[in-house]
Formats: C-alpha cells, sequence, structure tokens
C-alpha cells in the first residue's frame, strides 16, 4: 500500500497535498456546483463564473504566461460573451457556434495586444497562452449551456455527480495501488482509474434513477463520458504537477497546481457533457 499522507513522487519534485485530499478536493466542487445548479442556470452561471475567473489565474500561474494580465483582460473578456451566449441560446448548436465565434475574436484581440505590446518577446508562447484559458473558459460555460436545455437540469446533475464520484474514487484506489502506473512520470495509477470510472458511472446511475430524461442506460453513458474526461483532465494535472521542482524557483507553479487540479476537470468535462447529453436527452 502507497503512503496515505502524501502521493509518491520523485525525488526533488514539488510537494503535493495528500492523496485524498487530490480527490476530496475536486469531488466538493462538485458537490457545490451541484447546489449551484438546483435553483436554476442563473446560479450555476455566477458560480461557473467564479471558477472561470479562478481556473484561469491558476493556469496562467502554473504555465508561467508571459502577458499574463493581456491573458487574463482577453480570457475575462471571453468568458463573459461566452457565458451571456450560452444563457441566451435556444440550443446545443447554437451554444457550439457562440463559443467558436467568441474564441475567433478573442484570438483576433490576443494577436492585436501583441502586436501593440512593448518589448515583445516570447510572442508564440503568449499567444499560445491566452489561447488556452480562452478554450478553457468556453469550454466551462458548456455546463450552463446543458443545463439550460430541456431534461439538462438532470443532465447536469448526472454528470457532475460522476465526475466527483470518479475523482474521489481514483485517489481511493490510488491509497490501495499506483502500480502499474498510467503513464511515466504519473502518480496515479490503473487501479485508482479502473475504480474511479466504475464509481462515475455508479453514480451517474444512482442520480439519474430509473424516470426521468436521462434514467437507465443514458444516464450511466453520460456518466462515463463524463468520468473518462474528468480522470484524464486529473492525469493530465498530475503529469503537469511531476514537471515542478521543491524551491523558490517553482513555488508560484506549484501553488497554481491547487486550483487548477480543482476545476480543469470540470472545464474539461463541459463540452463533452453537452454534446452527450444532447445524445442521451430526448
Amino acid at each position: 500500500m502507497t503512503d496515505t499522507a502524501a502521493p509518491a513522487t520523485t525525488p526533488g519534485a514539488a510537494a503535493r497535498p495528500p492523496v485524498l485530499l487530490q480527490g476530496l478536493g475536486p469531488a466538493l466542487v462538485g458537490g457545490a456546483l451541484v447546489l449551484a445548479s438546483l435553483p436554476g442556470p442563473g446560479v450555476l452561471l455566477a458560480a461557473v463564473a467564479v471558477a472561470q475567473v479562478v481556473l484561469v489565474l491558476g493556469v496562467l500561474a502554473l504555465v508561467d504566461a508571459p502577458s499574463s494580465e493581456a491573458a487574463f483582460a482577453v480570457a475575462v473578456g471571453a468568458l463573459a460573451a461566452g457565458d451571456a451566449l450560452v444563457l441566451l441560446s435556444d440550443s446545443a448548436r447554437d451554444d457550439v457556434g457562440a463559443l467558436a465565434g467568441v474564441v475567433a475574436v478573442a484570438f483576433v484581440a490576443a494577436l492585436v495586444l501583441q502586436l501593440v505590446r512593448r518589448g515583445r518577446d516570447r510572442v508564440t508562447e503568449a499567444l499560445a497562452d491566452t489561447l488556452l484559458v480562452v478554450v478553457l473558459v468556453t469550454c466551462f460555460a458548456c455546463l450552463v449551456g446543458l443545463r439550460d436545455r430541456d431534461g439538462g437540469d438532470e443532465a447536469v446533475l448526472v454528470a457532475l455527480a460522476a465526475a466527483a464520484a470518479c475523482l474521489l474514487a481514483g485517489r481511493v484506489g490510488d491509497l490501495v495501488s499506483t502500480r502499474p502506473l498510467l503513464a511515466t512520470g504519473a502518480t496515479r495509477g490503473w487501479p485508482g482509474l479502473l475504480l474511479g470510472l466504475g464509481a462515475g458511472v455508479a453514480a451517474a446511475s444512482a442520480v439519474a434513477g430509473s424516470t426521468g430524461a436521462v434514467s437507465g442506460s443514458r444516464g450511466a453513458l453520460l456518466g462515463l463520458a463524463v468520468a473518462a474526461t474528468a480522470a484524464t483532465a486529473d492525469l493530465a494535472v498530475d503529469l503537469g504537477a511531476a514537471e515542478l521542482r521543491a524551491g523558490r524557483r517553482d513555488a508560484r507553479r506549484a501553488s497554481a497546481l491547487t486550483p487548477v487540479g480543482l476545476f480543469l476537470p470540470y472545464a474539461a468535462l463541459a463540452p463533452v457533457a453537452l454534446v452527450a447529453g444532447g445524445l442521451v436527452l430526448p
């Protein structure tokens, strides 16, 4: 059995929270989003907006983005436009089209800001980092779009429950064994992944119930798609953490792992939930 106090890391790697807390934190975020989705899309929109801002700040710090102020400004503009358009649109297809337009306009804005920036250096990196956070906030907005569809309130609950259960159960599995590893340099193992996926499907089926818009196998399929996406995003954060070293040089980036780990899985699963929800909703 692996150490329950802290995850296994390579020598010299930046310190990370205990294994169980790495799953408990995102699971609590999922629970908070569930509560925010119950009153209606407006409350969920407010909760998502807060999560988007925190995620943008965390990602920009984690990648040590050049011209981070400009990137943050473009991302905030994109999240405001994307959230509003998704909330006002009438169909999932409209949501996707509106968000694609937001990304396109944000790219132009980012390019202009780089052209007028003094002492231009690392321009390509700055553009890439800006587009990264813009895509993440627009993806997150898909969660609001799904909630506003017919039967979407149930689909959102199923998706969030599946993700939260997957992320928490996956870390429980890692406490038992991390062998074989999911990837070189990771602290996540196949037992945790399989346990997480199973827990995600079970949670989705339990929340969906036997009646409703996503009951039966439809809820299970939605849960599987969402759980797999959340687990992939969690693995990406884990692999990113392996690149950081202990010490002052990477201290700021290491501290950014916490907000990114909390919110990245939900930003990643939102467009998958929107598309999968459109397929399973009657």
